[in-house]
């Protein structure tokens, strides 16, 4: 256990970060446009990425065959997802982004399942099913207010997306390093973002811009992806990616938690309720991934039995 603390620490500065990172664009987001923040972010974080590649010995490889699967994994995981993602959460809080972003594992499955490339046993749908009861609970369908704002559904969609990108840098991994996919799907990217943002970026007044929203700037860029995902995939090569998951469960719980403090956000009842649910649906998903409901039913009728 000891040995693990190290690990556990690791992981828990990823998701710390993480969640933070949501609270501080929300901030952000009220005085820059989110358009031109996306932009101006992947701008300088696309150049990072190839250095990064550059410094880590790693030359630049790309096979003409893959180009359409790049194509749609740099649509998928930035091009179109952070277009969803930073439009909903302005216009959502960060405590309902960082959950309904949780999202993207579930959507993934099913892709998979629709598609016929896995079998997804039925204690991971039970999982699936709580969830999005959570979810329905957050949003107030059963306390008659059902508030669902238009970010939550940019959200959920960006989420939706971001499903796509697991399932198509699954297919490229065998190939490609992950800094190196890194690399070339942010690029391909960043050139889908910054004609969306151009104008935004052009009617923007930074000299306005408060010094928190430029730290809060200069953190996104740097912490979020470029000195996170390397630690995160440390602690998957030693503990597996199964222990590991359990800990992007934490994101929302931070991010709400830090939304308190910094943006001085309130949350009701129900929301409360609704993301300790949606939150138990995920760990329930991920911890019976591999079990049916039929084995779990055969192991109750037999503990009765005793």
């Amino acid at each position: 256990m000891k040995s693990r603390l190290p690990v556990y620490g690791a992981l828990f500065y990823v998701v710390f970060c993480w969640g933070l990172n949501t609270v501080l664009i929300k901030h952000a987001l009220t005085e820059i446009d989110p358009l031109a923040f996306m932009s101006l972010r992947f701008l300088i974080m696309t150049p990072l990425a190839l250095v990064l590649l550059r410094l880590s010995g790693e030359k630049l490889h790309l096979e003409k065959r893959d180009l359409p699967l790049l194509i749609g994994a740099g649509a998928c995981g930035y091009g179109g997802y952070q277009y969803l993602w930073v439009l909903g959460l302005a216009h959502t809080t960060p405590f309902a982004s960082a959950l309904l972003g949780s999202f993207a594992p579930i959507f993934t499955l099913a892709i998979l399942a629709i598609g016929g490339h896995e079998r997804v046993r039925s204690g991971r749908w039970l999982g699936a099913a709580v969830a999005l009861a959570g979810v329905a609970i957050f949003e107030g369908v059963f306390a008659g207010r059902a508030p669902f704002q238009i970010g939550d559904a940019l959200t959920l969609a960006a989420a939706l997306i971001f499903a796509g990108y697991n399932v198509l840098s699954a297919k490229l991994l065998d190939r490609y390093t992950p800094l190196n996919l890194l690399a070339i799907t942010m690029a391909i990217g960043t050139v889908m973002i910054v004609p969306s943002g151009i104008g935004a970026i052009a009617h923007t007044d930074f000299a306005a811009v408060s010094p928190g929203s430029w730290a809060a700037f200069a953190f996104a860029v740097f912490f979020p992806i470029m000195l996170t995902y390397p630690v995160w995939s440390w602690g998957i090569s030693l503990i597996g990616a199964g222990r590991v998951s359990l800990f992007s469960f934490l994101t929302p719980v931070i991010a709400g938690a830090l939304s308190i403090p910094i943006l001085h956000a309130r949350f009701d009842g129900h929301q409360l309720l609704g993301a300790g649910v949606c939150l138990a649906g995920m760990l329930v998903s991920n911890l019976l991934g591999k079990t049916s409901l039929a084995a779990l039913w055969s192991w109750r009728t037999v503990g009765v039995e005793r």
